[in-house]
């Protein structure tokens, strides 16, 4: 399925290098969504910053909602704690729903693809644990490919494989890179790949990755470079009775995503989505909102703490080594501004608020932006559902019960008018 984009044909091209402007120059004032739009949707802003497209917009009130529907349950439900094989889903961390209705899982745990037909029942298996071609040793992602076919990635040994409409391993490559090949992040439904290479820095204490972008073609090519960017927080402490290295308690981090013939590569730091052009690599539009944020609190870095080494096994002195070494963990500057960010069949870019220490939030909560960048508004996602994908009538997700059985799920989606 397409993955959404924000149109080609935008009001503002991006400019020649090297040409600045010493300010910015407004190029367009609205209330609301332009021409035609609902009066009650919250105010934005649209201007040109050195051929930058920037939209700037209010948040919405608290207690809105946007009139759209999930349903009160799933249609299909994949995944089961005993009988076949199949159904028995292990990190099923990724999956996509094919042109035709089929629904392909990439089951992480067992380095496989599994794919189900509209209802639920599986099909076939594609892939399995190794080395060799088709084969996956860290399978990472799935995703639909021109042509009917499915392409899958392995993030350690940095494959891509293409499975045709039959199953058949048509072809494996890699991505180029400079001293060892990019890893893969996502294939985009125009055939392309995004490769990633990250330089985590060095030395113990504070760091912040820098990760390369370059989007590549089908023959691992590399077709357009998007540049540097920062990327994820951690900390190494080597001074006390155990080493401990580990993300922040808090720490922000950088999010990927297709936008049609644009790529969303933007960190958290700020409730800012930047996007670039796929063709020319330039950053094109810039998706701001209105958003509040703090730094967190010595008290709250501790709980989160105790809370990540209570989910851990470690006991007896381990534990508190452990414990003593993450206390020397600095506080980040402040919470990230989001969670997470997905597009949409219809172009709709969907950005998962941040929920803080504290808050009374027990639904997730997205901010559905129009395919320009305009603020709709607000919208609750079923309880404990990692979305995977969003189409113009359903949500594929996945779910984890009581007893540890994972499923991924189609939820029906309607989009009703206000």
């Amino acid at each position: 399925m397409a993955k959404a984009s924000l149109h080609s044909g935008s009001p503002v091209a991006p400019r020649l290098a090297g040409r600045v402007l010493l300010f910015a120059i407004p190029v367009a004032l609205s209330s609301g969504c332009g021409d035609g739009a609902e009066p009650n949707l919250p105010a934005s802003q649209v201007r040109d910053s050195a051929g930058v497209r920037i939209v700037e917009n209010a948040r919405p009130a608290d207690d809105s909602r946007l009139p759209w529907r999930i349903g009160p349950e799933p249609t299909v439900s994949i995944g089961a704690l005993t009988g076949e094989e199949p159904y028995l889903l292990h990190r099923a961390d990724d999956g996509v729903m094919l042109p035709d209705g089929r629904i392909a899982i990439a089951n992480t745990g067992t380095n496989e693809i599994r794919v189900f037909d509209a209802s639920g029942l599986h099909q076939a298996t594609l892939g399995r644990a190794g080395d060799g071609p088709g084969e996956f040793t860290a399978l990472a992602g799935v995703a639909s490919w021109p042509g009917d076919s499915i392409v899958a990635w392995d993030s350690r040994v940095r494959t891509v494989a293409v499975f045709d409409s039959e199953g058949g391993l048509g072809r494996s490559f890699v991505l180029d890179g400079d001293d060892r090949p990019d890893e893969p992040r996502m294939a985009p439904s125009d055939g392309t790949v995004l490769g990633r290479a990250v330089d985590a820095g060095g030395g113990p204490g504070y760091r912040r990755e820098n990760s390369t972008y370059e989007l590549h073609d089908a023959t691992g090519s590399v077709r357009v470079s998007l540049g540097d960017h920062p990327g994820r927080e951690s900390f190494i402490n080597m001074d006390g009775r155990m080493a401990v290295f580990g993300l922040l308690p808090f720490s922000r981090s950088l999010h990927e995503a297709s936008w049609g013939e644009s790529v969303i590569l933007t960190p958290d730091d700020h409730y800012e989505i930047r996007v670039h052009d796929g063709t020319t690599g330039a950053l094109a539009h810039i998706i701001r909102r209105e958003y509040a944020n703090r730094a967190p609190t010595r008290e709250e870095v501790d709980q989160a703490i105790d809370d990540a080494l209570g989910r851990t096994s470690l006991t007896g002195d381990q534990l508190e080594w452990t414990r003593e070494g993450y206390k020397g963990m600095p506080l980040v500057e402040h919470f990230p501004a989001f969670r997470t960010l997905l597009t949409d069949e219809l172009d709709h870019l969907w950005v998962r608020e941040a929920t803080l220490p504290g808050m009374d939030r027990p639904a997730p909560l997205w901010t559905v932006f129009d395919p320009d960048g305009r603020v709709l508004g607000f919208v609750e996602t079923p309880e404990g559902l990692t979305i995977l994908e969003i189409g113009a009538e359903y949500i594929l997700g996945h779910a984890t019960d009581d007893l540890g059985v994972e499923s991924v799920q189609v939820w029906p989606l309607v989009r009703a008018a206000g």
